[in-house]
């Protein structure tokens, strides 16, 4: 049959005829060759992208590109990620949450926790408790205390003493207490217990 004779046909029939052609298993080995060559010599590099994408997704057992750097497969990817995450959980310790102690707001309050806090850790037991008498207080107030909440002079030392020893008192109210002598001038004194 002649190239005459077959552009003579209709497309329809060129289009079965070159199916029939395709199936023909003389011509198909043909017809792969020349189909890998378009492929292999497309300006889209076809069948590296593809077998870079088969690479990536782990859907093959081999690479064509085995001079080329291979990047992790995304099975690879995920298994490795599940170790990190397994190494992370395995190596971090549950801490006790610290017990939050109050808000503190005014000079009142971080005076009060300043004194709670020295009576805690500074004073020495005595007399089978650890306390500070009111003239201890107003010392600590006036000179042990941090400089930005020191009782300077001019304030009312007293009034100042009172509120700070309130304010402890609703602070603390499961370790702080007051206590005032029962003779003499009364003086307030502040004991802690733990």
């Amino acid at each position: 049959m002649s190239t005459e004779a077959i552009l003579r046909y209709s497309k329809t029939e060129k289009i079965n005829q070159f199916l029939m052609l395709i199936k023909d298993p003389e011509i198909q080995p043909i017809f792969r060759m020349y189909i890998e060559n378009i492929l292999a010599t497309s300006e889209l590099n076809i069948l590296k992208r593809l077998a870079a994408t088969e690479t990536l997704l782990g859907l093959n057992d081999y690479s064509n590109f085995e001079n080329e750097e291979r990047g992790l497969t995304i099975p690879e990817q995920l298994s490795l990620l599940a170790e990190r995450i397994d190494n992370v959980t395995e190596s971090v310790q549950k801490e006790p949450i610290p017990e939050s102690g109050p808000i503190l707001t005014t000079k009142t309050e971080i005076r009060a926790h300043l004194l709670v806090e020295h009576l805690k850790h500074n004073v020495q037991e005595r007399s089978g408790g650890k306390f500070l008498s009111s003239e201890e207080i107003v010392h600590f107030l006036k000179y042990e205390i941090d400089e930005l909440y020191q009782v300077s002079e001019g304030q009312h030392i007293r009034q100042t003493k009172k509120e700070v020893l309130d304010k402890a008192v609703k602070l603390f109210p499961n370790n702080v207490f007051l206590s005032q002598k029962s003779h003499g001038r009364k003086n307030v004194r502040i004991i802690y217990q733990p």
